[in-house]
């Protein structure tokens, strides 16, 4: 993966990042649209395919379908490999960390991609579909590290040496990340997601869906960090885009959320 992306920046392709999808998967085709990708050109998704949105399960299928759209593993990836269990799905539901943080909404995806318009279940195929891409989910790197980019969903702890750091962090951290005074990589601007970045601009509604670019500076002149998860899920009446950004050009593409996601549309969204 990291070797096939670099050869693409090599030769002058292009290679867009992709924010937090959290389940859209209308917005997220929308988007990749406007991309207008080149056989060459590639996608790099930061994690969080799924959850919260209305359907996971097609974003996991349109991702695995395309040889160019890769993805980096999140803290919900790593959350429904651990929590979604076929013959458990009703069972003891606030003691899932995963159903309570957006689960329930993918597992509901997963159940009405199986389920036909008599509302017969597949359940054979259904559980065998959950295995298949809980070891695929499993497999994605939790970072891909190039010549002059790191692409990581959640960030790095700057308290600790880069080489001893892993999926805790990679997946999970915020603020120690966030809150650094010096680079994490003196060579590397680091393109993340996780945390929305309205809340990185102190959650003014000014900066709802916009672009977060750290003050401290490489010595390219480059942000040190970068924060593209402009959050799609959001309950406010306020801008919800999804972002891409491309390490050649460093030029932003954005896509307002085009599902319909009011109180209604949720409750609807967990039903299979």
């Amino acid at each position: 993966m990291e070797r096939d992306l670099q050869k693409s920046l090599d030769e002058g392709a292009s290679v867009w990042v992709i924010g937090d999808v959290h389940g859209f998967s209308i917005t997220f085709e929308n988007l990749v649209d406007i991309l207008n990708l080149s056989e060459n050109d590639r996608v790099v998704v930061i994690g969080d395919l799924i959850d919260r949105g209305p359907d996971s399960y097609n974003v996991v299928k349109i991702v695995q379908a395309d040889s160019r759209i890769y993805s980096t593993k999140g803290n919900h990836e790593q959350m429904m490999v651990e929590g979604f269990i076929p013959k458990g799905i009703s069972h003891k539901l606030e003691e899932n960390l995963w159903f309570r943080n957006g689960g329930i909404e993918t597992a509901a995806s997963y159940i009405r991609a199986f389920t036909n318009h008599s509302g017969e279940e597949d359940s054979v195929a259904l559980e065998q579909e959950i295995i298949n891409d809980k070891i695929w989910m499993n497999s994605l790197p939790s970072h891909i590290v190039l010549d002059k980019w790191r692409l990581v969903h959640a960030g790095y702890d700057p308290r600790t040496e880069l080489r001893e750091q892993g999926e805790p962090e990679h997946l999970w951290i915020r603020t120690p990340f966030h809150s650094s005074k010096t680079a994490i990589d003196e060579q590397r601007c680091v393109v993340f997601g996780h945390t929305p970045t309205m809340l990185l601009f102190g959650d003014s509604d000014d900066h709802y869906g916009k672009i977060w670019y750290s003050d401290i500076r490489l010595d390219d002149g480059r942000a040190a960090s970068i924060g593209i998860d402009t959050c799609l899920f959001h309950k406010q009446q306020l801008p919800a885009w999804l972002s891409a950004i491309n390490l050649q050009t460093m030029e932003i593409r954005q896509m307002p959320r085009v599902e319909v996601w009011d109180d209604q549309a949720r409750t609807l969204a967990k039903i299979p």
